[in-house]
């Protein structure tokens, strides 16, 4: 049953990743990415994941006005991610995303943002009480190793990630009860600021703040988990300040995504999940484009 709550969560942290990365707006900050983390009794974990979505909104703006165009942006992310712990209740983990784009004959790819973490678990179920859940506190440092939107020169189609250098911290708490489990997580974010020179902007962009809040719910019956989970995620206006003395405040971002997974725990040390994630169906979107998608993930875990 634990090792289905890992795997569960890990799909949970996979969707986090996955949305945020392809969903940053031309004038927002982007995403931060939740880090891979082992919310059950193993001492390391190992996950291989593919992504394929396709942007059926393209654009939602301030105001909150859905436009689709004639031909649509695909996605895909190949992502490894792992943890390790390193120390008692201390854990260490990472995340390496390579990301193609696509929109008819023009295709660009390479590697997206790479994060580590640091992650402590605060709030142990030892006992296993049956109100109290588990709790593990994360805190990320996000590389901005991915080209962003500001440093595209092909309206976007080229970027791999924010761009920006980002600190991050939040929470994740999970519970079982019987043949269900649950999760509620929590993370808040900081982008820092950089200086852009392209053909269309020369200048600095200043992210400001952003966070994630998700909750989701599973059913485990054998060696299967079927669950949901509905994550909301919000970024500060990216303010502009060109080299000509022009400025923009921008406007913030805003989207939710819901989801649906099916897993399979073909033994203890490795898993597999299907999912379906979905950006149109919650929530009042603002500066954003909207997407579907389809993940694939294997995780290997080793035990204590």
């Amino acid at each position: 049953m634990k090792h289905i709550l890992v795997l569960s969560f890990s799909f949970f942290l996979l969707l986090i990743f996955n949305v945020n990365q392809a969903q940053a707006a031309a004038c927002c900050g982007g995403g931060f990415a939740a880090p891979s983390i082992i919310a059950g009794d193993d001492k390391a974990q190992l996950t291989t994941s593919f992504s394929a979505t396709e942007v059926v909104v393209d654009n939602v703006d301030a105001q909150g006005i859905w436009r689709k165009w004639d031909t649509h942006q695909q996605v895909q992310t190949f992502k490894i991610e792992g943890a390790h712990i390193f120390w008692d209740r201390y854990q260490a983990g990472f995340s390496i995303p390579i990301i193609q784009r696509s929109r008819e004959s023009l295709n660009y790819s390479g590697l997206g943002d790479i994060s580590t973490s640091i992650a402590y678990e605060y709030l142990p179920d030892w006992d296993y009480n049956p109100l109290r859940p588990n709790g593990i506190g994360f805190l990320q440092l996000t590389l901005p190793t991915g080209k962003s939107r500001a440093d595209s020169e092909v309206g976007g189609l080229g970027s791999r990630g924010n761009g920006f250098w980002a600190l991050g911290l939040g929470t994740l708490l999970t519970k079982t009860w019987a043949k269900f489990d649950s999760f509620a997580s929590f993370e808040l974010h900081r982008s820092f600021g950089k200086d852009v020179s392209n053909s269309q902007f020369t200048g600095k962009l200043e992210p400001g703040y952003g966070g994630n809040l998700g909750v989701g719910l599973g059913y485990n019956v054998k060696d299967y988990r079927f669950g949901s989970s509905l994550t909301w995620t919000y970024e500060d206006a990216v303010k502009t300040d060109s080299n000509s003395g022009i400025g923009n405040e921008g406007a913030i971002e805003r989207f939710a995504t819901g989801a649906l997974s099916a897993s399979y725990m073909a033994s203890d040390e490795w898993s597999g999940t299907f999912s379906y994630s979905d950006q149109t169906l919650f929530g009042s979107p603002v500066n954003t484009s909207l997407e579907r998608g389809l993940a694939l993930q294997v995780q290997w875990r080793w035990e204590r």
